[in-house]
């Protein structure tokens, strides 16, 4: 038999279940992952006697990893939340909720976001006329022989487009994030489970914003606001009413995105600052939203993209710091610091004065609210997105204080540049990154 010491971690993980009751019983069912070197421990006859116990506390409780989840199957063979957390084997997947409904829905979100879609492509195939709302963009108001061009203006049918996207997107990242990306940390000799699930979720967010941004970088270069601050208002509201198709479909996109984070932070394994996520998708999308109906797209198109580049080098940074590697994600950290500074906070005031001051002043008396159809610039109205802002604004310097203590233990103590946010149950070494939140979770409107 191994000395008391190599087998002290199974040993003390033991102990820990059986003093957590039978609700937190370890079970032995293939569906449920116990991310633990005990998995299927222990039966009955193995506890651990009070001798043990007694001689386990006197040597001291080990660092070794807690047990990750003692999450119990159902009848149905799907797991059932226990505590604030269900591994999910086939998913691979952490939930952070014991919700059973968000339960079912992340352990099936592939299959039910497939029939959806099999359903509204199956009736377009049929000849049915409603799915057109749900699979192409509606309301267009110029056709393409007018001297503007194609234009499309906002409409009731955009809700269903932007349903159609959720169900995509939720697909795609199944896909990407169950059946693609495991493969690559597997490959450089990742071991852990936790890093495994780190690195895929952040290489789906991390593809998503790269197309993203490189579509609206194309869209903004091809747009009469390229690099000009006043023409974000000219002419309002008569241009900004009439959308180019590629903007209406980017930010409609993008609206879909955001809305299905909302799902996402809680079939992901939950963060320290969960409320501070939740509360930075809503104010996203209130932003999003708001700037659509108010028709300051062209605003929210460029702020969009000023979001977007800090997000790549901290996803970039994580997945380095994931696979081992410890040089590149510090280098990569200060990158990610200084876009931070200069994005969210400098070039986001810089647009949020802009709107202020140009955004009313430009617009002349007679093509303000009310005095003209469609046209919402007012104080009033500006005043609104000028409190979304705010509100999205107090939640970046919130982040941005967890930036300059990681950069206190970079450039003081000499520290590798470590996630102070984590998860909130654990604070292994398996589950270190960079502070900030993970899934687009770090810039505004992005």
């Amino acid at each position: 038999m191994p000395p008391l010491e190599k087998r002290l971690p199974r040993a003390m993980a033991i102990v820990e279940a059986t003093q957590r009751g039978p609700q937190h019983r370890i079970v032995s069912d293939p569906a449920v992952e116990i991310d633990d070197p005990m998995e299927g421990y222990p039966s009955k006859a193995s506890r651990p006697t009070r001798r043990l116990r007694q001689r386990l506390r006197r040597i001291g409780k080990p660092s070794a990893e807690p047990v990750e989840d003692l999450g119990a199957s159902t009848a149905g063979g799907h797991p059932a939340a226990s505590g604030d957390r269900t591994v999910v084997r086939k998913r691979n997947m952490v939930l952070s909720t014991r919700n059973p409904a968000v339960v079912w829905l992340a352990t099936n979100e592939l299959a039910v976001s497939l029939v959806v879609l099999a359903v509204v492509h199956g009736c377009q195939w049929a000849g049915y006329a409603w799915p057109s709302a749900w699979l192409s963009l509606q309301h267009q108001a110029l056709d393409a022989d007018s001297p503007r061009g194609v234009r499309y203006v906002r409409g009731i049918h955009d809700i269903t487009f932007v349903v159609c996207w959720i169900f995509r997107i939720v697909a795609a990242r199944a896909i990407i994030l169950h059946h693609v990306l495991p493969t690559i940390p597997r490959l450089l000799g990742v071991t852990s489970r936790r890093n495994q699930r780190r690195f895929c979720e952040m290489g789906w967010f991390l593809g998503y914003i790269l197309t993203s941004m490189t579509i609206g970088v194309r869209l903004w270069r091809a747009s009469p606001y390229y690099m000009n601050t006043s023409n974000l208002y000219a002419n309002y509201p008569e241009d900004h009413m009439l959308m180019p198709y590629g903007l209406k479909y980017y930010y409609l996109v993008q609206t879909a995105f955001w809305t299905s984070n909302i799902y996402t932070i809680f079939v992901e394994e939950r963060r320290k600052d969960h409320l501070e996520m939740l509360a930075h998708h809503m104010v996203t999308i209130a932003l999003v939203v708001s700037s659509y109906c108010f028709h300051f797209t062209r605003f929210g198109h460029v702020f969009m993209l000023v979001m977007d580049l800090p997000d790549i080098f901290l996803s970039m940074a994580k997945m380095f710091r994931y696979v081992g590697c410890e040089m590149i994600p510090n280098i990569l950290f200060g990158a990610f610091t200084a876009s931070w500074v200069t994005t969210k906070h400098y070039l986001c005031i810089k647009l949020m004065v802009s709107i202020w001051t140009k955004g009313v002043v430009l617009v002349p008396p007679e093509k303000r609210f009310p005095h003209h159809p469609n046209s919402y610039a007012s104080y009033t109205i500006v005043g609104v997105l000028w409190a979304v802002l705010c509100v999205l604004q107090a939640i970046l310097i919130y982040w941005f204080f967890l930036i300059l203590k990681v950069l206190e233990r970079v450039l003081i103590k000499g520290e590798d540049a470590e996630d102070s946010r984590s998860d909130n149950e654990g604070d292994s070494d398996d589950d270190e990154g960079m502070p900030i939140p993970d899934a687009k979770q770090s810039a505004g409107i992005d």
